[in-house]
């Protein structure tokens, strides 16, 4: 009956449809259902429900579709729901938490702490370089850097306190070998009356009691080190010659050595001399030494040692002329009258060349007028025959230049002015 009813009255078209108020697609009925009319009540068609999509389709470009009568409806992009969570938070944050980029490892660094565990003095340079590409590029590494710089004062420190435990520390006994030129030494009872080195040796300062100090070693051998061991003899007379020439170079001034000063050697055994044959020059006194003897370039200025190299010559020869004038025979006199003649005219010239400090110009000029008066009587005992005459020359000798003048000029050199004193 009632699709009878629905044939025979159509809708009635002219009248306006009620708006719509789906608030969007969720809500929204599907399209296929109706709401059926009660029973035998005339009720209007339903009205066709639109899809969501096609409301979207029909909304402009701003986002809002206008409703029948004129108001505005929702945007067709989202639904009530939607529209409220918009109202109460915003899209956008004051201060956006975004994590901080992380840069790449520096390089430097990672070198600054290799350098730093292995001791590498460059470890500061790196460093300060790694630091500053670190500030200025951002990089990562400072941890790094720090660490090597820790590890290497690390070492650093440790080599401090190695350092004062061994300047600390009392030396060891270096033996015979471990000695150089200069050094005072201790030695076992009896062993400087023996011609073998001792086993045990004891370097002290010169300054305490000692028993011995060091002048020089050479090699044992004569010509080649394949030379077979010559023997004891053999090397005592090659040891005597040339530790004497040695002495002469360490104590320039004989005057300074104590009398009872001697001058002793060690002499490689048989054992030794296929290892090492050295002979070994010291001096050494009965009673012991508590002083240096040493008097070289080393020691001297160039005043001191001037006036020792330039008269210490003429000193020995005038010395050994006096002593052996009276048994020499005529021509062995005369030979060593004109021998002295020649070294006391080379002292002369050689003083005559040096620059006097101002104390000690007045004395050395004194010296130097009294050489140049014995000239004459030097040159007449050259061709003179008799062989008194040569004796009285030689008595002469040995007054000239007065000792009271070289006794000043030594004064003013600060040298030693007895035998044994030590310089000033």
């Amino acid at each position: 009956m009632t699709s009878e009813r629905s044939e025979t009255q159509p809708a009635d078209e002219s009248r306006p449809e009620p708006p719509d108020t789906s608030v969007g697609v969720d809500d929204a009925a599907p399209a296929d259902a109706a709401t059926p009319a009660p029973d035998g009540a005339d009720a209007p068609p339903s009205p066709a429900v639109t899809p969501a999509p096609a409301a979207k389709a029909q909304a402009p470009a701003g986002g809002e579709a206008p409703a029948p009568g004129g108001d505005p409806a929702p945007g067709g992009t989202g639904d009530a729901e939607a529209g409220r969570a918009s109202d109460a938070v915003p899209d956008w944050e004051p201060w956006p938490q975004r994590p901080a980029a992380r840069g790449r490892l520096n390089r430097l660094a990672v070198v600054t702490l290799v350098l730093g565990l292995l001791g590498g003095v460059l470890a500061p340079v790196t460093a300060g370089f790694a630091l500053r590409r670190i500030r200025r590029d951002g990089e990562r590494g400072r941890g790094l850097v720090i660490a090597g710089l820790v590890l290497l004062g690390g070492w650093v420190l440790a080599g401090l306190v190695a350092l004062g435990v061994t300047m600390t520390a009392s030396d060891p006994d270096p033996g015979l070998r471990g000695l150089r030129v200069g050094d005072c030494f201790r030695v076992p009872s009896g062993a400087t009356a023996s011609r073998t080195a001792p086993e045990e040796v004891t370097r002290v300062a010169c300054d305490v009691p000692h028993h011995a100090e060091y002048v020089d070693d050479f090699p044992a051998y004569e010509r080649s080190a394949d030379e077979r061991y010559p023997g004891a003899a053999a090397l005592s007379e090659r040891a005597e010659t040339l530790c004497r020439q040695r002495q002469r170079s360490y104590v320039v001034d004989p005057l300074g050595l104590p009398a009872e000063v001697r001058l002793s050697w060690y002499l490689p055994t048989r054992v030794d001399w296929s290892t090492d044959p050295t002979i070994t020059c010291y001096l050494t006194a009965p009673g012991g030494l508590s002083r240096s003897l040493r008097m070289d370039t080393t020691v001297l200025d160039p005043a001191q040692l001037g006036y020792l190299l330039a008269s210490r010559d003429w000193t020995q020869e005038r010395a050994a002329l006096v002593a052996g004038a009276p048994t020499s025979t005529p021509a062995g006199l005369r030979d060593a009258v004109r021998r002295a003649e020649t070294i006391h005219t080379d002292m002369w010239f050689r003083l005559r060349r040096e620059t006097w400090p101002e104390a000690v110009r007045p004395a050395m000029e004194r010296l130097l007028t009294e050489m140049e008066q014995d000239e004459p009587a030097w040159r007449d005992a050259d061709g003179e025959p008799d062989r008194g005459r040569l004796l009285q020359v030689v008595a002469q000798a040995g007054q000239h230049p007065d000792p009271a003048t070289e006794l000043a000029v030594r004064q003013a050199l600060g040298l030693p002015t007895a035998q044994g004193e030590p310089m000033r």
